[in-house]
């Protein structure tokens, strides 16, 4: 028999999306038993409309937005499946999505799996399907924006990160690895969750055949669909949350190895935040990190201790993460790939000893 499985649809202000998600997910070939939606403050009447149109479905309302995190955590202390597919309200499965999940754990045993992400409306192209911790403490997504056709195998493979916009995940084993850091807010807290869950031991295991669609839409007031100004809360909390993950969850041996190649990094950032006007987000990003830490200290204490898998079979180098649109001249770009170009060499020299 297969084990109880919990369906949690992330909400937030977008009723009519999060209804098309429940549908797709009662409509799938092996259905959950159960659907719940965690409503992280909706002030539009989502909660109301969907008891009202699917009394099926057993709403939890947190009261306020307080991350994708806190309503992740909560939907997995609600939840009463061994698994747990969370999945934000803008991404819909295909019918079979949970079917190949479950297929492709039997076969290749993981705590976290992870299915394709095609972008809609585009359809044939590839916002990811997994990913990897790059040496600067950003995601690296695996195939990102990339058209179908130009990806040879749809083969199940071990990752070491993976975005956290749907996953189906062993309730138990998470939750006993710390769930998600609430404290992140928003933006780089799926990192911090993956990373932290590989250097535990639990396995990430990114499914192709399993396909969700995640509309693009407008996102929230912190998106960036790679036109317009991009916001600086988001570039706050992109710069703090990275230096976090790094003060965390790099072991001691990385960061003395990755030093230089990491201040010639903040160097950058620090000249980019300037150049955009960000340079009051990138301070404050570092006064955030002094003001906690205590708290940094503790919980890296927590990981390190516990630590089963060495860096440098987590990390990786190469191109360096970027959201589409963000760099925009080609000098900028030249800059940028010979930046990239030099952190890559660095992490070769060192990562045998790391």
């Amino acid at each position: 028999m297969r084990p109880r499985i919990s369906a949690v649809v992330i909400s937030h202000e977008r009723a009519d999306a999060a209804m098309r998600c429940i549908v797709a997910l009662a409509a799938q070939t092996v259905a959950p038993d159960e659907i719940l939606v965690v409503d992280s403050g909706s002030r539009d009447g989502t909660p109301e409309r969907l008891r009202a149109a699917r009394p099926d479905v057993r709403v939890v309302e947190l009261g306020a937005n307080d991350g994708p995190g806190a309503a992740r955590n909560r939907g997995l202390a609600e939840a009463t499946g061994e698994l747990v597919l969370l999945i934000d309200d803008d991404i819909y499965p295909d019918p079979d999505c949970l079917e190949q999940l479950l297929a492709a754990k039997e076969a290749m045993p993981a705590e976290i799996l992870v299915p394709r992400i095609l972008l809609e409306p585009e359809r044939d192209i590839v916002q990811c399907e997994g990913g990897a911790p790059h040496l600067v403490g950003t995601l690296v997504l695996t195939n990102g924006f990339t058209p179908l056709s130009a990806i040879a195998s749809d083969a199940p493979s071990y990752q070491n990160a993976c975005p956290s916009g749907v996953l189906l995940v062993e309730r138990g084993p998470v939750l006993e690895a710390g769930g998600f850091d609430a404290s992140y807010f928003f933006y780089l807290e799926d990192l911090e969750m993956s990373l932290r869950a590989r250097i535990l031991g639990l396995r990430i295991l990114s499914v192709p055949r399993a396909v969700v669609r995640h509309d693009r839409g407008t996102g929230t007031t912190l998106a960036f669909r790679g036109q317009g100004s991009y916001p600086r809360e988001r570039a706050y909390l992109l710069m703090r949350n990275r230096l976090r993950t790094l003060a965390t969850h790099f072991a001691g041996r990385t960061l003395l190895g990755l030093a230089p190649a990491l201040l010639v990094y903040e160097l950058a950032t620090a000249l980019y935040a300037l150049a955009r006007g960000w340079g009051g987000a990138w301070l404050q990003a570092w006064r955030w990190i002094l003001a906690h830490r205590r708290e940094i200290a503790s919980k890296r204490r927590w990981i390190q201790e516990r630590r089963r898998v060495r860096d440098r079979e987590l990390l990786v180098g190469g191109p360096l993460p970027v959201a589409p649109g963000l760099i925009g001249s080609q000098l900028q770009k030249s800059l940028f790939e010979l930046l990239g170009g030099f952190l890559s060499g660095w992490w070769r020299l060192v990562r045998p000893v790391v």
